[in-house]
């Protein structure tokens, strides 16, 4: 493995971390309310619907209009703004949790959560894909269902392929997972107010999406060094 797909993938690790810790703490802190995706959020919008029971509905429409305007602000930043999405997404995550920080009594569990609603979808337009692989930072299903398949692939056929593929996406998960349990940790010592250990992570994921990008532009100045030698 090449130093620079080595760096894409710590990248890529690091920003699980943040998927994990913003996960955990909405589950924690907030009704068991998953803030990084919607899948339970619109089954329960839809048995609202469906049971004629509009109670709170409007907090479940607020939630799904959160993370729709994250998914509309990934695209029309990757288009307007003269920044690279991973920079975009990590200035948005910040700036989620010093609103969670600064708006920790918010009642509502679904209020409550709203800046990890819109922010998760950016991070994972801009950290969808590390290397050959694409894998979500944010969540969970895809990437076990793809180490376990790897893995059994690999038991079965001796593939290296399937091997290193494993490897990633066992990973990413624990990556992740390790986000949930640094989230957990000081969700129970520091309650709503541990939102701000999610700058660590943070720090972490911009160290390495600087170093990946320092040694690329390395390698582009030595290239360009060297095509004036030849000239």
């Amino acid at each position: 493995m090449n130093k620079n797909l080595k760096r894409k993938y710590h990248l890529h690790y690091a920003a699980s971390i943040i998927g994990g810790f913003m996960g955990g703490y909405a589950i924690f802190n907030h009704c068991d309310i998953f803030g990084n995706a919607q899948t339970a959020n619109l089954i329960h919008l839809v048995i609202k619907l469906f049971s004629a029971d509009f109670s709170g509905i409007i907090y479940l429409i607020m939630a799904f209009s959160a993370y729709v305007a994250g998914n509309v602000f990934a695209v029309l930043a990757e288009r307007l703004i003269k920044l690279d999405l991973k920079l975009v997404s990590l200035v948005t995550s910040s700036i989620a949790v010093i609103v969670l920080g600064l708006l920790p009594s918010v009642s509502n569990p679904y209020t409550a959560i709203l800046p990890i609603l819109f922010a998760m979808p950016v991070q994972w337009y801009a950290f969808r894909k590390s290397g050959e692989y694409v894998s979500s930072t944010v969540f969970s299903t895809n990437n076990l269902r793809e180490a376990v398949m790897s893995s059994t692939k690999f038991i079965i056929d001796r593939d290296e392929a399937q091997k290193h593929r494993a490897a990633f996406y066992c990973l990413t998960l624990l990556s992740f997972h390790s986000g949930v349990a640094l989230s957990c940790v000081t969700s129970l010592l520091f309650s709503v107010s541990s939102i701000w250990f999610c700058l660590l992570p943070i720090a972490l994921t911009l160290a390495a999406y600087l170093n990946t990008v320092s040694l690329s532009f390395r390698r582009i100045t030595r290239k360009m060094n060297l095509m004036q030698r030849i000239h």
